[in-house]
């Protein structure tokens, strides 16, 4: 018997995953079965063309959070969404679809593409789309509120325009795009419920990035980081992820951005930090107070952690920095 089906954009009392196959069904029924499977399962759609036999209709849906993956194997065929569709439509939604295998077909206002194995291509359920599948296909669709996308680029790319129609996914953030969604339909199924929105968030993070790299440059990001830093060395509660919430990013984003100046926002953290440590170290003015005091100023927690971290930066203790430093300075003062 063929699983039940979901419709429309998944609710609390719908089930997390589930599958659906058109091959118990008598022939005759096929093509009005297909179509109403994947108007439920997915969104609603009306088919102009289905070849179910020899091949077959097969569905497979994971909710993850408030999205659902859709996974779809099988037969030929061609539809459309237009404002009847829509209309039926729970919400609105955006829908980021990988082909796995086969080609498709697609056409959205006036972008028309041809896709293949490893092709990416991002629509917007609010607006009309046509497809036709002429081969057997196996392929992704990640179905997201429309709404969270849009915060996505919001919060990560600067409230970039959503960069509908075809996505690069032969290189870069593109890549990891597509290898990541081909892994959310291996594993989806074993995702725990906290971690299904998770995932989602990478995916939509990463489609940000790819929307507007100019939006918000990582240049001028991994500045901002810098200066930041430089405000709030002092702060103990200073960490990337705070850093991250302060500038109005993603954490993943903070660490993309600042990846171009070859250091990790936690190191740049801490060396700023031990470049103080140790000018104060060298201070004369400062000869009155601890080891553990200057480190505690420049916001390290663990005066014992900044004493091994300082060791492997410069190779000797602070204190034996510091009797070396002011040994040297009283030298220099007393030949003055």
């Amino acid at each position: 018997m063929a699983a039940s089906i979901p419709y429309g954009a998944p609710t609390s009392g719908h089930p997390t995953s589930g599958a659906w196959t058109s091959r118990p069904l008598p022939a005759g029924e096929v093509a009005e079965a297909v179509r109403t499977a994947l108007s439920r399962v997915h969104l609603p759609w009306t088919l102009t063309d289905c070849r179910p036999e020899p091949h077959g209709v097969g569905l497979a849906w994971h909710t993850l959070g408030d999205g659902t993956l859709v996974e779809y194997r099988g037969a030929p065929c061609a539809g459309y969404r237009r404002a009847g569709e829509i209309r039926r439509t729970e919400g609105d939604q955006a829908g980021l679809l990988l082909v796995v295998a086969g080609r498709e077909r697609v056409r959205q206002g006036e972008t028309a593409v041809e896709l293949g194995a490893g092709d990416l291509f991002l629509w917007d359920g609010r607006a009309p789309i046509d497809f036709q599948v002429p081969t057997p296909l196996h392929k992704l669709t990640l179905l997201v509120p429309r709404e969270r996308m849009l915060r996505a680029l919001a919060r990560t790319a600067g409230g970039a325009a959503v960069p509908w129609g075809r996505l690069d996914a032969a290189r870069g953030v593109g890549a990891l795009i597509a290898g990541h969604l081909a892994a959310l339909g291996r594993h989806a199924g074993d995702l725990g419920e906290a971690d299904g929105p998770l995932a989602i968030d990478f995916v939509l993070d990463l489609v940000a990035r790819l929307a507007a790299p100019a939006a918000r440059p990582a240049s001028g990001l991994a500045e901002r980081i810098v200066a930041h830093v430089a405000r709030r060395l002092d702060d103990p509660a200073l960490t990337p992820t705070r850093l991250a919430a302060a500038l109005g990013v993603t954490p993943r984003y903070l660490h993309m951005a600042f990846a171009e100046t070859g250091e990790t926002v936690a190191a740049h953290i801490r060396t700023r930090r031990l470049d103080r440590m140790r000018a104060d170290l060298a201070d004369p003015r400062l000869a009155d107070r601890t080891v553990t005091e200057i480190a505690l100023a420049w916001g390290f927690s663990d005066p014992a952690h900044a004493s091994r971290a300082f060791r492997r930066a410069y190779g000797t203790t602070p204190s034996g920095f510091r009797a070396a430093a002011l040994g040297r300075a009283g030298e220099a003062s007393g030949e003055d």
